[in-house]
């Protein structure tokens, strides 16, 4: 008998509303979920505003966790995405001793593959850069060479190396690098990186020494007014030939959505500029809780009820539903925002 995330999906799937993801991005995220054993825990990205085309479904990838039909199997890119997860996982490799985790990310717009080519995005061990065996330029070197570009079975180009160097030779000392991010499928070169530890000044001086076009002087009041509402901030930016437009900040909550007095400012925000609707608000809230074994009415994942068996009275299996946090993005001069879902198996 084989295990597939997909039944975890289905436990959860009455709680997520179609406010929130389509019932046909809901289907294509169980056709994906059926090639993946389960892990412990996914994510799910859902725009807030009133368009919900383009939703994100992204998981932990374990060494054999990807059970690939024969059709995907003959491809390249998926040949190199599985050796990727499985030198991640061998104690030998230097990927595994500079990398906490491995997500893939699949992008599920109306116009891509029914089960797209996923990003690729690691979590670095501490997120800290001290811990990469060498100096910045040597890890540069190593990323593009030893990990970008066989992903993408071509030559990536110098300056975004160039860009990766000075963007990480910039990090003031108590900053972060918690995740990097290799974007595909994309004729384009780009390198994400997800950053903490910065004030909302700290970014600003940051953006301009990394060579950031857009307004430092707006993204800078937006950073300060989200520092004193939110208890974290992450910067998120994309690196290719240039450093992109586009600017993310992740904003987390460290409460429960459900106690919405931490949360209610935040989303005060977010509706009346129209980056969120009332009624997404309203999927949300359904979405927060914890879904019992004992008590669920739909089909139970068989290896969480093996577990519980085992356990006897000790301990049965939960399924957590939160929101992990709100991503809100700048791109000249306008505001998007999304919501990061999370769901895991526990035990209670």
């Amino acid at each position: 008998m084989y295990d597939y995330l997909v039944d975890y999906l289905s436990a959860i799937t009455p709680y997520l509303s179609s406010e929130l993801v389509s019932l046909k991005t809901i289907a294509r995220i169980k056709k994906i979920s059926q090639t993946l054993k389960p892990t412990w825990g996914a994510f799910l990205e859902c725009p807030l505003t009133e368009d919900n085309s383009t939703v994100h479904f992204s998981v932990h990838a374990l060494d054999n966790a990807i059970k690939l039909p024969s059709k995907m199997r003959s491809q390249c890119i998926w040949q190199r995405i599985q050796q990727l997860c499985m030198d991640c996982n061998c104690s030998q490799s230097r990927l595994s001793q500079e990398i906490g985790s491995i997500f893939l990310d699949f992008e599920l717009s109306k116009n891509n593959a029914e089960i797209p080519i996923p990003s690729i995005f690691f979590n670095l061990k501490e997120g800290d850069l001290q811990c990469l065996n060498g100096d910045i330029k040597t890890f540069c070197t190593w990323l593009i060479k030893k990990v970008v570009e066989p992903l993408h079975n071509r030559t990536i180009s110098a300056y975004l190396q160039r860009n990766l160097e000075l963007s990480l030779t910039a990090l003031p000392v108590e900053a972060q690098v918690l995740e990097l991010g290799i974007m595909q499928p994309s004729p384009l070169d780009s390198i994400q990186l997800s950053i903490s530890g910065m004030s909302p000044l700290d970014i600003s001086k940051y953006l301009a020494r990394i060579g950031w076009q857009g307004s430092i002087v707006e993204l800078e009041k937006l950073a300060f007014f989200l520092n004193e509402i939110v208890d974290t901030i992450v910067l998120k930016i994309e690196l290719g030939i240039t450093v992109a437009p586009q600017i993310s900040f992740d904003c987390f909550i460290y409460q429960d959505l459900y106690q919405d007095c931490y949360w209610q400012p935040l989303f005060d925000f977010l509706i009346e500029n129209k980056l969120c609707t009332p009624k997404k608000y309203a999927a949300l809230l359904n979405w927060t809780g914890l879904s019992y074994e004992k008590y669920s009415s739909m089909p139970w994942p068989a290896n969480l009820k093996m577990i519980s068996d085992f356990l006897g009275n000790r301990a049965s299996s939960i399924l957590v539903r939160e929101v992990s946090h709100v991503e809100i993005i700048y791109t000249d001069n306008k505001l998007d925002a999304k919501a990061h879902l999370w769901f895991s198996p526990d035990w209670d």
